[in-house]
């Protein structure tokens, strides 16, 4: 019996042993959520731009294009409810915050939670999505955080990384076509090149209908627009300046998406913008982006980053010299 219950113990210990070396790893591993909101914390009491949203700005605006000091804290599928409450969560300490890009996409109102992708953001910044349990999360990242078939990706691919790039890599986890040698610098990381087996009308045809189906199903677009609405009047009482964007698709790529889908976000963005006399940009189909400007169907490369940046940082300066203008004027008239 006694050897029977020793066998029982070391069969227990040997899988206990190593969920416990991975959850070490996993708190100590650095991730994009981390990097960014720590390296937002560090540059409080420079930020003058924030950058918010989900892949198409993480990989899509480039912070040093920008003549004010812009910090990109946008991330992958990062929902405006959790755009909204990790800017307030820094708020207090961003002293010289002038203006936040809110980005809207075509899914931007359909979704609040980010699913598995609310514990990975709560590990990097803390911030929680409500309702949601996190004590098994907090006992363990392995089993209950990352689930185990990602966290052993996670881990597999930090090791293999290492081994074959050596020590000077970025050292969080990024998608295939991030190039590892490139540090993040204000939050950004870009994609190189194109991806051409995305550039295709299957492969429109079948993210198109994915986040359509997504739309379908969902009933929260009223929640998430007086959230919207919500975050713009606490920015506005701050004396921060809130701006919409959408960001640039693959023109070829946006004609499979649903209209009346669009038209919605396009009209509700114009609405919100009117009401609070803020600026809506939409860049979805613009004539000025080209494939070369695109890494895939919805996200633009290093190339078009810069080129997006350069379109963003030029209207910033002109409301700048609009807004030096007028104060020009009032003090006149005094």
């Amino acid at each position: 019996m006694r050897d029977f219950l020793k066998k029982i113990l070391l069969f227990i210990a040997i899988p206990l042993a190593i969920i416990l070396i991975s959850d070490y790893a996993l708190r100590m591993q650095n991730t994009l959520y981390k990097e960014k909101y720590e390296g937002a914390k560090k540059a409080k009491d420079s930020i003058e731009v924030l950058l918010l949203g989900t892949s198409h700005v993480t990989y899509g605006v480039d912070p040093q294009a920008f003549d004010l000091y812009a910090y990109n804290l946008s991330n992958l599928a990062q929902s405006i409810y959790f755009d909204k409450r990790i800017t307030l969560s820094l708020l207090p300490e961003l002293s010289n915050l002038k203006y936040v890009f809110i980005s809207i996409g075509y899914h931007s109102f359909a979704f609040s939670s980010q699913f598995n992708r609310d514990f990975w953001s709560y590990y990097g910044n803390g911030v929680k999505y409500e309702g949601t349990n996190y004590f098994f999360a907090n006992l363990s990242p392995t089993l209950f955080g990352y689930t185990p078939k990602v966290s052993y990706a996670m881990l597999k691919r930090k090791i293999i990384n290492r081994w074959k790039y050596g020590t000077e890599i970025i050292d969080f986890e990024v998608q295939g076509g991030v190039n590892l040698y490139k540090q993040a610098v204000k939050g950004f990381i870009a994609f190189e090149g194109r991806d051409t087996t995305n550039f295709n009308p299957d492969a429109y045809d079948f993210l198109s209908s994915t986040y359509t189906e997504i739309i379908d199903q969902s009933d929260e677009k009223e929640e998430i627009l007086n959230d919207l609405e919500d975050f713009i009047q606490i920015l506005q009482a701050k004396d921060i300046t809130p701006i919409l964007i959408t960001p640039p698709n693959y023109k070829r790529y946006v004609e499979y998406l649903n209209k009346s889908y669009v038209n919605g976000n396009v009209d509700a963005s114009n609405r919100i913008a009117a009401k609070y006399n803020i600026k809506y940009w939409n860049f979805l189909d613009s004539d000025r982006f080209y494939i070369d400007d695109f890494y895939d169907m919805e996200h633009l490369n290093r190339k078009g980053a810069i080129k997006f940046s350069a379109m963003l940082n030029d209207s910033i300066n002109k409301i700048e010299r609009e807004s030096l203008l007028v104060n020009h004027s009032s003090l006149d008239s005094n």
